[in-house]
């Protein structure tokens, strides 16, 4: 300990006063913004927007599926659950009373790098959806009796996902496209494996990876950022940080072509040709999500085969992770027909295209639609709040302004470039849903829907005297 830390307590003042200096400035999407690192590693991005008296709060904790224990797919996911379940000096019930009087909106999302909490409420409450999030930083119960209660909960959420034939070839696809990797198993948890976890192994694993200096807070609201930041650095700045481990190295081998058969309860069959694409951290990324879009365009090749009558529907969608990624072309057809001459038609197209590369004005549109798209994120407080934990703690950027500047210097040529390497036809893998009726409900939502999980007050609750303003 320095000399000056030992004096502090002396002298009366508190240790997070000498944090790095807060970076004040305006971001290209007109917020006022305000960064900084407190002392025990914990970043801080606040900006101000006055769209609505609301305030939302994202704590994104740099954990998710890849750290999970060997065997134990689902650690962070049942994590996040148990989050919910009660704190030291912040019982379940006193957390869905807190929630329920402020009106505020709770929940939770576990992806392969990130464990993201947030909260949106009223702005004059920010205090009070900070010291939730500073005491749940601080410790979890994760007791052997909470997790019986709740593990029967997440195993009928993983129940719901595997009823989603969609969802079956997305974990196929997964473990085939990464095989070896932390990447080859989604993030949502297996049943046999929630039955072998123990309370004891989610608070280790909480203790292990919860920490300021492994997590970075948004702010995003009607608030005043400096009012606001005093606030974090008194409820947060006490908190200690931990020894991070090294992460799961992630070594892609090559792809190999496959076909998977799978039946489906739905009316109508699916088919499904998979690409490996890049991930955020490359230089290729913006270039294929406007691919993406070119090939989803009604405008292009691949939509042209349901006029013409040979698929009833077509597609193509981007599913990224940070060292790689997943593009699929999609097409249905009618059930009692022979799908292999649609899969003929779609392979030609993603290879024509590949080889003649695309107009400059479809490659234009597309590219005004993804810049639309980040635009209208900045029309909720909730989105925006969104958009800033996805650039900074999903993708490793400076803030969502980088992301639509990415997009904005993509080329024809680039997208031509990118169509030619990663449409990959040799090593694709291919799903044939089939339909077949099972007698079992068809899934109304697509696989990983956003889970409600804000906890519901099942007792009266005395609320903590931080939380009686709300």
């Amino acid at each position: 300990m320095t000399t000056l830390k030992r004096m502090l307590p002396v002298l009366g003042m508190a240790p997070w006063l000498f944090c790095a200096p807060p970076a004040w400035a305006e971001n290209g999407g007109g917020e006022e913004v305000l960064r900084t690192t407190l002392e025990n590693g914990l970043r801080v991005v606040i900006v101000r927007n006055t769209l609505a008296p609301v305030v939302t709060t994202i704590v994104n904790y740099q954990v998710g599926s890849n750290e999970a224990p060997e065997g134990f797919p689902g650690m962070a996911h049942a994590q996040e659950h148990m989050m919910f379940r009660g704190s030291p000096g912040l019982s379940a019930n006193q957390l869905a009373g807190i929630i329920a009087i402020m009106g505020g909106r709770f929940n939770a999302d576990t992806q392969q790098t990130v464990t993201q909490y947030f909260l949106t409420a009223p702005a004059e409450d920010l205090d009070v959806a900070l010291h939730i999030e500073a005491i749940r930083m601080r410790g979890v119960l994760d007791s052997e009796k909470l997790w019986a209660q709740e593990r029967g909960a997440i195993e009928q959420e993983v129940a719901q996902d595997l009823s989603n034939p969609e969802y079956v070839f997305y974990t196929k696809l997964l473990a085939h496209m990464f095989k070896g990797t932390p990447y080859a198993h989604t993030p949502l948890g297996t049943v046999p494996s929630f039955d072998q976890t123990t309370g004891a192994m989610l608070k280790k694993f909480y203790d292990t990876w919860y920490a300021p200096n492994n997590a970075l807070l948004v702010i995003v609201g009607d608030v005043q950022p400096r009012k606001a930041l005093v606030e974090v650095k008194k409820l947060f700045a006490g908190i200690p940080p931990k020894k991070i481990p090294e992460r799961p190295a992630i070594r892609l081998e090559p792809v190999t072509a496959e076909t998977f058969p799978l039946k489906t309860d739905l009316p109508y069959g699916l088919l499904m040709i998979s690409f490996r694409f890049p991930g955020y951290d490359s230089e290729d990324y913006p270039a294929t999500q406007v691919l993406a879009d070119v090939l989803n365009s009604q405008r292009g090749s691949l939509f042209a085969l349901v006029p013409e009558g040979k698929a009833l529907y077509t597609g193509f969608s981007l599913s990224p992770l940070p060292k790689a990624g997943l593009g699929y072309a999609v097409a249905a057809f009618p059930k009692g027909t022979d799908p292999s001459s649609l899969v003929k038609e779609v392979r030609k197209v993603l290879e024509e295209d590949g080889q003649r590369g695309f107009p400059a004005d479809l490659v234009d549109a597309a590219k005004r639609n993804k810049l639309t798209q980040a635009e209208l994120k900045k029309n909720s407080v909730f989105g925006l709040a969104m958009a800033w934990s996805q650039a900074l703690a999903v993708e490793g950027r400076s803030s969502p302004e980088e992301g639509v500047k990415a997009i904005q210097k993509v080329q024809v040529s680039d997208v031509n470039r990118v169509a030619r390497k990663y449409l990959d036809l040799k090593h694709a893998v291919v799903a044939i849903l089939t339909p077949e009726p099972s007698g079992k409900p068809v899934p109304v939502q697509g696989h990983r829907a956003v889970e409600a999980i804000t906890p519901k007050q099942t007792e009266p609750a005395k609320l903590p005297d931080w939380a009686k303003k709300s």
